[in-house]
């Protein structure tokens, strides 16, 4: 996560809090009515002169934008914009403010109206710095009025205001670049789960050179970190090109370390959690020796120190360093990134907490200890190390936009000295480089590039004389879904000018509440031309979120739920593994990974298609009683960190959602299966959650997370549960004499701009039970009721999806003791029999999974499950690995004839073009081959494909009613 220790009071221990609390009380105590800087406002057109202003608030302490007070701890200067957005074609509003003590510390945010309406550019810095930076673009925005407010963080009161200066520049002209759509398929995005975490998110991941591949996420300090691997050795009988297997591999900053306890679930805390970076060991560039596994490092942020640590069983076991840094480095730190020089020698860098200057350590025993810390001093916030695996050189980045190349005159033993670090200026923007990081890779030809964003669009820039002078920047982002992106990270190929990134990207002009973001990733194989060609696609197979992305560490009123950064990486083939931050189905953000299955690499050849191992585990079937959420058994939390594996009345196990019918319409009813509930505890609550008329529903057909017996199962809804009418139905127990009392409760959901979700109580339900015997909580509420709150959409009724399902259980004692079950699949609400539907609403049904081999000469995999009835429902995938064409879509009629069923529907392709399609299918058949299989499909601009042929592998049943 970013941290940065002007943003983050957790990280001031006892008395740093003190101290920011006198400040906070001394600027209360000053408060008098002063609202405006000086002057109060003023405008601005495209030929006007530059406009000045002072700051006038005298107090200090405004940790949080949306809580400082006008006239005490913050000021306003309202801006009004003049002229036409085509006058401003070409042109943007530089907005600066500066001041004389560098260890004061000043915010700026940029607000499209008043202090309340979005933000269109913002600047918080941390000391040490005498300025902040940022711009307004009217011709994207539009004209009239703005508001630029200043925060006082931490300053001197009444001394050292700011001066702050408006005026027009020219928008800075990128280098010219080809760019291309399509032509690379990501497999399935999965979610990686973990049992108790109720957030792992901000993934860093690595592939090691022979195929091992591993991300990790976060909790939070103390929480810890969590681990997962898959395997991606391509002659490896468990191969996992669909990365569907993630075997947990628990948590590497455990304070108990990894107990080998079912689903690791005995946890007493971690030494880490508020950061965590990966390292895996790299080939000798001479002799081309690597360890056998790799050598796996990590650090997890402690908040006073760094935790460290290193594998070589491929993460199944983990030395561990709980004070890592500090026998050579500084106590009180923050965002550390790492990196190996060969097989055995990693770097650790990070910067200290205030002032924010850097560190860099070196371990020489892959990553358990670490030396004495040289420094390149303050170049903001660090934002990536690389080393040249060659000649050992350094590069180190910053939010300034700098970037410090440095090459040890003792290679493998110590860290190149401060003197022989040079810093220079990689990029700048007039809105700034640090949206949020500013990363830095290197290639196997020692070329060195930056990936940053400048808050609309992702900028690369390359130096080929390690780091003395860095090439224009070249736009990466490109085309209307990926207007405003954020989040780059990149890494850089062997061959030169070989560079892959991954981005966050929206349709919507700003990063504001309105915005759906999906993950974006880009390949270039010729970055050092003069017109570079970018080959882009969607990574992601759906939105993963919907609503504002933080930018500003963890304070602030944005939404921090995707948290600060992803990562990618590439396999031995040179294909993209991508592990990112989602929380469109989920209550926070959690780890998701998605893995390139065909088109161009990053190694300059072709991916082709991807064949599983043959001792892949199997994916098990979804749950029997048909219930769409699954959690891991015994892993309720107490007091945050500790989890024992015992059966527990908050433990969930999974939660079905029913309907039956009424005069009314559909009655909902939601159940939630624990593991023990022979005694009701008091003072507790069995939560459900779901949300009507979410967009974008569909399956995920990703099967599930099988690599230990047991595991949750992992498909999940596509739709976007925070754009729909969400509700929540819950169980509440009181304390009471000889037993608890129990109230059953309905209400309403919002998920807010912070990310938080408000909870509105709305009515008693119709029904309610907690059966012991069968360890179960039950709710039924009349939809009709809902419906006096539903506003995204049509009533809730038959044929109606509710998505968004998931749940939690909690207690109000001091303990803290809960459980959360992460997003799962969808239910649909089945119409009734005799609703004058065709056959008494009871129609003909079809499923299938294998794979064919077509008559267009190509192997293709299908998967489909469609069911006849009123409405009709159900999900038709289809695509050939090969060719990397494929379809996915809901199912509009099923009609059924014998063994044959016609099905159809619409759908996407996996570009996301719209397509009518129509699949033949021929089932029932005890061999195999005798089964067939055939799809077509049309799309909006009169585009055909049709393929037909018999099974090689799988099944085909279909049933008439």
């Amino acid at each position: 996560m970013r941290a940065i220790a002007k943003k983050t009071l957790r990280k001031l221990g006892a008395s740093g809090l003190f101290f920011f609390l006198v400040l906070l009380i001394f600027g209360v105590a000053m408060w008098h009515q002063v609202w405006a800087a000086s002057p109060g406002s003023g405008s601005i057109g495209p030929a006007s002169s530059p406009v000045t202003y002072v700051g006038t608030a005298t107090g200090t302490g405004a940790a949080v934008e949306s809580a400082c007070v006008d006239g005490t701890n913050c000021d306003t200067f309202s801006l009004t914009v003049t002229g036409t957005t085509a006058q401003w074609a070409g042109l943007l509003i530089d907005v600066k403010i500066t001041w004389s003590i560098s260890a004061n510390d000043y915010d700026l945010y940029i607000h499209q109206g008043a202090n309340t309406g979005p933000i269109v550019g913002s600047s918080t810095g941390g000391a040490p710095e005498t300025s902040e930076e940022a711009v307004i673009d009217p011709s994207s925005t539009g004209i009239g009025p703005y508001s630029i407010h200043t925060t006082y963080f931490a300053t001197t009161p009444g001394a050292d205001q700011y001066q702050g200066s408006i005026k027009v520049i020219k928008k800075p002209a990128p280098g010219t670049a080809i760019y291309l759509k399509g032509g690379i398929q990501f497999s399935p995005n999965v979610a990686d789960k973990a049992p108790v975490a109720a957030r792992d998110g901000e993934p860093s991941n690595r592939t090691d050179n022979q195929g091992n591949f591993y991300v990790v996420g976060i909790r939070g300090t103390p929480g810890g970190v969590d681990l997962w691997y898959n395997d991606l050795q391509p002659v490896s009988p468990t191969y996992d090109p669909f990365l569907r297997n993630p075997i947990y591999r628990c948590q590497p900053d455990a304070i108990t370390g990894q107990v080998p306890t079912p689903f690791c679930s005995l946890q007493l805390g971690a030494a880490g959690g508020g950061d965590v970076d990966l390292a895996v060991g790299r080939p000798d560039p001479m002799t081309h020796f690597n360890n056998n596994p790799a050598t796996l490092a990590f650090s997890s942020l402690v908040l006073p120190n760094i935790s460290v640590g290193r594998s070589t069983d491929r993460g199944k076991t983990f030395m561990q360093n709980f004070v890592g840094n500090t026998t050579g480095g500084a106590p009180g730190d923050d965002r550390q990134w790492m990196e190996f020089d060969g097989p055995g020698s990693v770097y650790l860098y990070y910067r200290t907490a205030a002032p924010a200057v850097t560190q860099l350590q070196l371990s020489n025993d892959g990553g358990l200890t670490y030396g004495t810390a040289t420094t390149v001093g303050a170049i903001g916030q660090t934002g990536g190390i690389a080393v040249d695996q060659n000649e050992g050189t350094v590069y180190l980045s910053g939010s300034t936009g700098q970037v410090c190349a440095g090459t040890p005159s003792l290679r493998h033993i110590a860290p190149p000295l401060t003197s022989d670090f040079t810093c220079k200026t990689a990029a700048s923007d007039p809105n700034g480089v640090a949206h949020i990081f500013f990363p830095v890779r290197v290639g196997g030809d020692g070329t060195a590039y930056v990936a940053y964003s400048n808050d609309h669009d992702i900028f690369l820039a390359h130096s080929t004389d390690k780091g003395q002078s860095w090439s224009p920047p070249v736009r990466v982002s490109d085309g209307s879904n990926t207007k405003t992106s954020v989040f780059p990270h990149l890494e850089a190929g062997k061959n030169a000018g070989s560079v892959g990134i991954v981005w966050y990207g929206t349709s919507d002009t700003i990063n504001d509440d309105h915005a759906n973001w999906k993950v974006f990733y880009a390949l270039t194989l010729n970055a050092l031309d003069a017109t570079p060609i970018f080959r882009q696609v969607e990574a992601s197979d759906h939105f993963i979120h919907g609503s504002n992305i933080s930018e500003g560490g963890l304070t602030g009123t944005a939404n921090r739920n995707l948290l600060d950064y992803f990562q990618i990486s590439f396999d031995t083939h040179g294909a993209a593994v991508i592990g990112y931050t989602d929380d469109h189905n989920d209550f926070d953000g959690h780890t998701y990974v998605t893995h390139q299955i065909n088109g161009p690499g990053i190694n300059g050849s072709s991916v082709f298609g991807a064949t599983e191992g043959p001792q892949v585990p199997d994916s098990p079937e979804p749950p029997e009683d048909g219930a769409q959420v699954t959690d891991f058994p015994h892993d309720v939390a107490e007091g945050l960190l500790v989890v024992l594996p015992t059966n527990d009345p908050l433990d969930i196990l999974s939660i079905k959602y029913a309907s039956a019918p009424t005069a009314n319409g559909p009655k909902i009813i939601a159940t939630m299966k624990v593991s023990n509930l022979s005694v009701v505890p008091p003072e507790s609550t069995w939560r459900m959650n779901f949300s009507a008329n979410a967009p974008f529903a569909g399956m995920s057909h990703t099967g599930s997370q099988s690599g230990i017996p047991g595991n949750p199962y992992n498909e999940y809804s596509f739709a976007l549960s925070d754009r729909g009418d969400q509700f929540y139905f819950r169980a509440t127990t009181t304390t009471g004499t000889p037993a608890p009392s129990t109230s059953f409760i309905w209400g309403t959901a919002v998920r807010n701009s912070d990310g938080s979700i408000t909870y509105t109580d709305r009515g008693t339900a119709d029904e309610g039970s907690i059966d012991s015997t069968l360890n179960t909580i039950t709710v039924a509420v009349a939809a009709s009721k809902l419906n006096a709150f539903v506003t995204h959409g049509p009533p809730i009724g038959y044929g109606s999806v509710l998505a968004g399902l998931r749940g939690s259980t909690f207690t109000v004692d001091p303990r803290g003791r809960r459980d959360i079950a992460r997003g799962g699949t969808e239910f649909t609400i089945p119409s009734p029999h005799g609703g004058g539907c065709p056959g008494d609403g009871v129609g003909d049904d079809a499923e299938g999974d294998g794979g064919e081999h077509g008559d267009d000469g190509h192997d293709g995999n299908f998967r489909f499950q469609a069911q006849g009835g009123c409405p009709p429902s159900g999900q038709m995938d289809f695509n050939e690995p090969d060719t990397g064409k494929g379809m996915r879509g809901n199912v509009d009629a099923v009609t059924v004839s014998g063994n044959t069923a016609i099905i159809t529907g619409t759908g996407t392709l996996l570009d996301g073009t719209p397509v009518s399609y129509t699949a033949v299918v021929l089932g029932n058949a005890p061999v195999t081959g005798a089964n067939r299989f055939a799809i077509s499909w049309i799309t909006s601009t009169g585009s055909f494909f049709h393929t037909s042929g018999a099974l090689t592998s799988g099944n085909i049943l279909v049933v008439a009613h």
